[in-house]
């Protein structure tokens, strides 16, 4: 029993090697002011993570982007 568990947590380990690698592969590197940045693939608004204002995140063109709120 004990080796099939360790069978088990060694393949999820070796395993997420690879989820890791393609959820990296899902984001887009652009250049955006001559710094490289990433974009998270949305489709609503509700996809793009929460931040904290005045900053966050919309939903353009298929992608999150990072925008600032005005607070007046």
């Amino acid at each position: 029993m004990a080796q099939f568990l360790l069978f088990i947590y060694s393949l999820i380990i070796f395993l997420s090697l690879f989820f890791g690698e393609a959820a990296y592969e899902r984001t887009e590197p652009i250049m955006h002011n001559g710094e490289p940045i990433n974009l998270i693939p949305c489709v609503t608004v509700a996809d793009c993570p929460r931040m904290d204002e005045p900053l966050h995140m919309t939903c353009l063109v298929g992608a999150c982007w990072p925008c600032i709120r005005s607070l007046y």
